[in-house]
């Protein structure tokens, strides 16, 4: 199951080169899982569990530049019993979509109150599985 959004860059998002800050490359991957998570059904602000990033890498492929929209495409790798892989791919939302940039996080469920790993929610891991 590939997820796929399209987002605007902002102005303020370039850096004194002139392109795209790297840190920004990771603030559009979280906002892209965010909106992944509540399509899934995951409402981050009233649980006693959820995600925690544990590791997340991005490389830098081909710079970008304002004014561009950036679709990132994500797709899960790996499900294990608490934890979630996912990569991304980032292309430059134009007629001939390059291959901008590509990403991996992975995420392990939590629970907040024992600050200790938690199975996936069976309602996540059912609708993951079946994609």
């Amino acid at each position: 199951m590939e997820h796929s959004v399209t987002l605007p860059i902002r102005w303020g998002d370039m850096d004194a080169y002139g392109h795209l800050n790297n840190v920004n490359y990771f603030r559009l991957l979280e906002e892209v899982r965010i909106q992944w998570l509540k399509e899934l059904g995951i409402n981050l602000n009233e649980q006693a569990t959820g995600p925690v990033v544990i590791s997340a890498s991005c490389d830098f492929l081909k710079s970008v530049v304002y004014p561009a929209s950036i679709e990132i495409r994500t797709q899960v790798e790996h499900l294990g019993r608490s934890s979630i892989e996912i990569s991304h791919k980032l292309y430059i939302a134009d007629s001939e979509r390059p291959l901008c940039g590509t990403g991996r996080v992975k995420m392990v469920w939590v629970d907040f109150a024992t600050e200790q790993s938690t199975p996936l929610p069976e309602t996540l891991r059912s609708h993951l599985s079946a994609g």
